[in-house]
């Protein structure tokens, strides 16, 4: 235990000792510069004469520089020694970060003793992308990993925006890896280093998904009239690998000619009509093809009216307790034969005495009402019609449809309408509506209103009104004959 103890403090004692001697040789201390490029510094090397001629050697990290005692040694280019031994490094750039060491010889039995100094080149960053092209394509599934490599002096610190818009990662990152699990993922990934000398370094890496085409259109029924110019538009909003595009009607590629063409601008596809015949009205689709799948859009190519819009208005929706008045517009360029309005209660106020209460429940279905069109060839035609009969303070839902020479149109939005207060029989509800603004709300995806549905409807209500007329007609019947029964016997 001595013996160790014994080799412990020869240690600290030489390194005491070397400590001190080295403070007696040197005159000046360690220093670190912080400095920009193309500056000028000079790191000290001031030393005791005391003990006779000093041979001086500088280095460069663990390159050597110069030596005092060898004038044939020729220093790197923008460096000196002065006859101080101290070292200047004019004109600065990155690489002259480094450190700096000036060693003083001494003679025997003396040993050589060190004072380190540090340059820290600041500028601002660099930054190399990864990829170094700034382009990456993967497939759908695959991995995506990106990065920036930035260099600068201070370190850099990088941020990362996608398609312009901020990241929200948990912490600064150089590198960036998902997987590629849907094609929005892609985009332009930008990073940006920062380290507060000079300006911010920014590069962008364009990430591609390869995925099957995505193919959108703003209208897939599309009104027109004979003679008239007429434009079916598909955009195609995502394909890659690139994808193949055609125009097909009922299956079969469409035939173009001088007045049937089709143009690409900006991804968006058009198929043309020029002037309109009766045999251009039909069913046709937009497809893209890539390795990667498919994707199409339906249009309808008619002359049938648009869907019909209600018209809310207070000071023209005229109601009162048993009636209300509509409106609506349809665009149609032949014109209206006749309207079919769909109405319905929806529900209404609750009931306030036992008298009030309906026994048998309503049922929920609809009743039309036939409207005669006009004689306006369009293409805006108006319509108002006031329904009577109704029950007061109740709820109704109203749909119209429209019938040109073409056809039926697609079923208006949803109106909401209520009656006024009033004496009679009250829906029972749990909810008043005596003050009650018209809504239009679009019909939920199961109510959609087609034309075969309406036509469905119809035969309903005529069902219905047909077995209600068997009903009376078999009630008269029986009491007809129970009269003469009575009468003759």
């Amino acid at each position: 235990m001595n013996f160790k103890m014994d080799i412990i403090c020869k240690f600290v004692f030489i390194f005491v000792l070397k400590l001190a001697l080295s403070e007696k040789v040197f005159k000046s201390v360690p220093v670190v510069v912080k400095t920009y490029e193309n500056d000028s510094v000079l790191l000290p090397c001031y030393v005791n004469h005391e003990d006779g001629e000093l041979r001086v050697l500088w280095y460069k990290d663990s390159t050597l520089l110069g030596d005092s005692a060898d004038p044939n040694r020729l220093l790197p280019l923008r460096t000196r020694m002065h006859a101080n031994y101290s070292l200047q490094v004019d004109g600065l750039i990155a690489d002259d970060t480094a450190d700096y060491t000036c060693e003083v010889i001494r003679p025997e039995p003396l040993g050589p003793v060190r004072q380190t100094h540090a340059i820290e080149v600041q500028y601002a960053p660099i930054v190399r992308t990864i990829p170094e092209e700034g382009y990456l394509e993967v497939k759908k599934g695959e991995y995506v990993d990106i990065g920036c490599e930035a260099t600068g002096t201070p370190t850099p610190i990088v941020n990362w925006k996608k398609n312009g818009e901020s990241m929200a990662l948990l912490e600064h990152r150089s590198r960036i890896r998902f997987r590629a699990e849907h094609r929005l993922l892609a985009g332009v990934y930008e990073c940006t280093a920062t380290n507060g000398v000079g300006d911010p370094m920014t590069a962008a890496i364009t990430v591609i998904i390869q995925d099957a085409p995505v193919v959108t259109t703003s209208r897939s029924f599309v009104h027109t009239a004979i003679g008239l110019r007429a434009v079916l538009a598909s955009k195609l909003e995502f394909a890659a690998p690139p994808a193949r595009t055609a125009w097909y009607r009922d299956g079969k590629p469409v035939r173009t000619d001088d007045r049937i063409i089709i143009m690409v601008k900006d991804n968006v596809h058009q198929l043309i009509f020029r002037s309109v015949r009766k045999s251009d009205f039909g069913n046709y689709t937009f497809r893209a093809e890539n390795s990667l799948g498919m994707a199409d859009v339906s249009f309808k190519l008619t002359g049938v009216p648009n869907t019909a819009s209600f018209k809310v208005d207070p000071s023209l929706n005229k109601a009162d307790a048993t009636s209300y008045t509509l409106l609506w517009e349809v665009d149609s360029y032949s014109n209206i034969i006749e309207y079919n309005l769909w109405l319905r209660p929806y529900y209404g106020r609750p009931a306030t005495t036992e008298s009030d209460f309906i026994t048998t429940e309503t049922p929920n279905v609809w009743s039309k009402i036939v409207v005669p069109g006009d004689s306006n060839e369009g293409p805006i035609h108006s319509a108002a019609y006031s329904v009577r009969g109704l029950t007061p303070s109740t709820v109704y839902e109203a749909v119209v449809t429209s019938r040109n020479r073409f056809g039926w149109s697609k079923p208006s939005a949803v109106l909401h309408f209520a009656t006024e207060p009033g004496a009679g029989k009250i829906l029972l509800s749990t909810s008043d509506y005596t003050d009650f603004t018209p809504i239009l709300e679009d019909p939920e995806p199961q109510q959609l209103y087609n034309i075969t549905q309406a036509q469905v409807f119809e035969r309903f209500n005529e069902l219905s009104n047909s077995s209600r007329r068997d009903k009376i007609s078999l009630t008269c019947m029986f009491t007809f004959a129970f009269i003469l029964f009575k009468y003759f016997c």
